[in-house]
């Protein structure tokens, strides 16, 4: 994905977490974009050798029918918790 793309990408994503009530977007000391409330993270975004990823929280049930889809896979190390994620997303694979 080309860096303007990454960038509007980006921009879409922050603009959805940003209008939840007291949301904040912070980076973490990896660098990667983080959305929370709380304190707590929904959203974390970052750049790889992989390209642009997009990962965020959710309950079982939401992961489970996500990872059923092609492009979705467990976060790496919070996965566990319920995380998910997608490398590369196009608008549609994340807006639908």
């Amino acid at each position: 994905m080309e860096s303007r793309d990454t960038e509007a990408m980006l921009d879409h994503v922050r603009n959805i977490c940003l209008a939840l009530p007291e949301a904040v977007e912070h980076i973490d000391g990896f660098g990667h974009k983080t959305f929370k409330i709380n304190g707590k993270s929904f959203v974390i975004s970052g750049e790889s050798e992989k390209g642009f990823s997009l990962s965020f929280k959710s309950d079982r049930e939401t992961q489970e029918l996500l990872l059923q889809k092609e492009k979705y896979f467990k976060t790496p190390y919070i996965g566990r918790h319920g995380w998910v994620s997608i490398q590369d997303p196009d608008r549609e694979d994340w807006m639908n």
